[in-house]
């Protein structure tokens, strides 16, 4: 099942099946523009995973019953030689893999091992950014041209668009090469820009070498409950498997092809 191999696309169908939903609506759940919604949506369809149809001036989709039926059939199959792929994995722990991944009521950690020198791996995730975040985390309402990050405190993580919109979503409030950056979550609730700094979470990210050429990567989105009423849909976000582990995945994963 290739199209749930996407952790975006995962999000959007365990949304999904909770209920029908419009587009606008899933967008609103997740930190991904409608656009790249639709993208996903499209997949999901071919893959006879999801269905839609017209209410009223509204389009809704929805889980196929059918396609989900094959899909638990096909996990079902297969449920016995995924367990033992588990347990062989288990205490096996390879640079790239995630480490930890806890959540308190108001904040969310993660950290990972990537195959980088302390400085290597700062500077990609910070003026390097463009080069491996992943392309559909973005709320611009067209696809993704660059993406920036300005390395000074007060100096932004800007999204540009292919017709020339600017989304700013970030300020760097900390920038202590090579060892840390912390940087303001400018995103409300609606996944829309927050202007008001006091309604804004953060995120601090630090680099701790771990070994020959390697380090341990370890961040914490905190404070999310001054995002104010519905906050906690942002930490869902960020705590799912499509959120912060997607994107730092991607992270190791460009350290360990890019030399």
């Amino acid at each position: 099942m290739s199209a749930l191999g996407d952790p975006t696309r995962r999000a959007i169908f365990e949304l999904l099946a909770e209920g029908p939903r419009p587009v606008g609506e899933l967008a609103r759940e997740l930190p991904v523009s409608r656009p790249a919604v639709s993208q996903h949506l499209k997949v999901l369809k071919d893959a006879g995973l999801v269905i839609d149809h017209q209410e009223g001036a509204r389009r809704l989709y929805q889980l196929n019953p059918d396609g989900v039926a094959a899909l638990r059939a096909y996990f079902d199959r297969f449920w016995t030689q995924s367990l033992a792929a588990y347990k062989g994995a288990v205490g096996h722990r390879l640079p790239g893999e995630p480490m930890t991944n806890q959540t308190t009521s108001t904040s969310v950690r993660h950290a990972i091992v990537v195959d980088a020198s302390q400085q290597r791996a700062f500077d990609v995730f910070t003026s390097g950014i463009g080069t491996w975040w992943p392309p559909d985390h973005h709320i611009l309402q067209c696809e993704l041209a660059e993406m920036v990050f300005e390395p000074r405190v007060g100096g932004g993580i800007v999204d540009r668009g292919v017709d020339g919109s600017e989304c700013r979503w970030a300020t760097v409030r900390v920038l202590e090469p090579p060892r840390r950056v912390v940087f303001s979550w400018d995103i409300n609730t609606q996944w829309q820009i927050e202007t008001d700094p006091a309604r804004t979470s953060e995120v601090e990210v630090r680099f701790i070498p771990d070994g020959d050429n390697r380090t341990r990567v370890e961040l914490e989105h905190r404070h999310l409950e001054r995002h104010g009423e519905g906050w906690e849909q942002i930490r869902r976000a960020v705590e799912s498997d499509g959120g912060w582990p997607d994107t730092l995945r991607r992270f190791a994963e460009h350290l360990a092809t890019h030399s």
